[in-house]
C-alpha cells in the first residue's frame, strides 16, 4: 500500500481532461513478477488511487469531491535464441464524484502493444509491431457534461509497423519502421459527421441536413518511429519513457505530409528509503488531426473563440510513505 500527499496538474490539455486539486492521495500498489521456464517472463502491477475533499461552509467556494482511479499494467515476454515475441497492456480508468454536480471521468485510457521480432545481427533486429489506443466510455465537453468529445473506439487508434529494432544502447530500444499503416476509428456517427480526429465530415445542405454521413475510418501510411527507455539512471531512481513519431507521407493534402504527430510518455519513480517513495508523470502530445478549443475572457468569463492544434501536456507528481506487501 502507498499513502501519497500529491499535486496534479495539466497545463495544455483537450476539454476532456480534469484537473484535480491539491489532496491526499491514497494508492495501493501491487507488484507481482512470475519466471516461468527459460523462455516466458511475466510482470503485473495494479495501483488504486482514491482522492478525496471535504468542505463545509467554506467561504472561498468550492465543492466536495471524491474521485478513484485503477490502473493495470501487464508485460507478457518470450525470448528463445533469435525470436522475441513482447506484450505490453496499459489500462486506467477513474471517475469523479462530485456532492451537487454531476459524476465526471477522470481518466480513461486502453493502450496495447505487440511485437515480433528476429535478430538477424547482434542488437539488431527484424521487427513488426502492433499498436493500439483507446479509451473505454463517453468523454464530456466540461463542464458541459452534454456534448460527447470521446467515446469507444472514437477514436480507436490501430497502427501496424515494420522495421528495425536497435538495442545497442543498454535500457533503450530504437525502432525505425519506414513502412508503417495506421487506421483511425471514430465509430460515434456524431463525432464522425463533425469530422472529429481526421476523418471525412458529413455533406450537409444549406439547412443543415445531412446528406452524406460523415466517414468511421480513415487510413494513413508514412513512418513511425518510436524510443522506448527503461533503466535505473541511479541508485533508487527508475525511469520509464516512451517517444512515439509517426509521419503520414500519404496524406492526400500535401502541405500536411510533413506533419509530425509527437506521443511522449514518462515516468520517474524515486525512491527515498524503505518507506518513503516520490514520483513524476508527463505526458506530451501534439497531433495535428486533433483540435483543442481556444478561449478569451471576456466581462470576467471565458468565452470560445475558436479551436486550434495545441502541445497537449499533462503531469502529475507526488511524495508519500509506501508500504510494500
Amino acid at each position: 500500500m502507498v499513502v501519497l500527499l500529491g499535486t496534479s496538474g495539466d497545463l495544455i490539455a483537450s476539454e476532456k481532461d480534469f484537473t484535480l486539486p491539491p489532496a491526499i492521495i491514497l494508492p495501493i500498489d501491487s507488484i507481482k513478477v512470475y519466471d516461468s521456464g527459460t523462455f516466458w517472463r511475466w510482470e503485473g502491477r495494479t495501483r488504486l488511487n482514491m482522492n478525496t475533499i471535504l468542505l463545509n461552509n467554506w467561504a472561498d467556494g468550492g465543492e466536495s469531491s471524491f474521485s478513484t482511479t485503477m490502473y493495470f499494467d501487464l508485460m507478457a515476454k518470450y525470448e528463445k535464441g533469435n525470436f522475441k515475441f513482447e506484450n505490453y497492456l496499459n489500462t486506467a480508468y477513474g471517475i469523479q464524484l462530485y456532492r451537487y454536480s454531476s459524476t465526471r471521468k477522470s481518466e480513461d485510457k486502453l493502450n496495447f502493444n505487440s511485437s515480433v521480432a528476429h535478430q538477424f545481427v547482434t542488437n539488431y533486429f527484424y521487427n513488426a509491431q502492433l499498436d493500439f489506443k483507446s479509451q473505454y466510455s463517453k468523454g464530456y465537453k466540461y463542464p458541459n457534461d452534454s456534448t460527447v468529445v470521446s467515446d469507444w473506439f472514437a477514436p480507436a487508434y490501430l497502427t501496424l509497423s515494420l522495421g528495425v529494432e536497435n538495442k545497442s544502447i543498454e535500457g533503450l530500444s530504437m525502432f525505425f519502421a519506414p513502412v508503417a499503416g495506421k487506421l483511425i476509428f471514430v465509430m460515434n456517427q456524431e463525432l464522425a459527421n463533425n469530422g472529429s480526429y481526421g476523418v471525412k465530415a458529413a455533406v450537409k445542405d444549406e439547412e443543415g441536413n445531412i446528406i452524406v454521413p460523415g466517414e468511421n475510418i480513415k487510413a494513413e501510411l508514412g513512418v513511425n518511429v518510436k524510443l522506448r527507455y527503461r533503466k535505473e539512471l541511479f541508485k533508487n531512481i527508475d525511469v520509464n519513457s516512451t517517444l512515439t513519431l509517426y509521419n503520414n507521407y500519404a496524406d492526400p493534402d500535401p502541405a500536411n505530409r510533413w506533419n509530425i504527430d509527437v506521443d511522449w510518455e514518462t515516468l520517474f519513480d524515486f525512491t527515498i528509503n524503505k518507506y518513503f517513495v516520490a514520483n513524476l508523470y508527463l505526458h506530451m502530445i501534439y497531433d495535428h488531426n486533433v483540435k483543442v478549443p481556444e478561449y478569451e475572457v471576456v466581462d470576467g468569463g471565458r468565452v470560445k473563440t475558436g479551436d486550434s492544434i495545441h502541445l497537449q501536456v499533462k503531469q502529475n507528481y507526488g511524495f508519500g510513505i509506501a508500504f510494500k506487501f
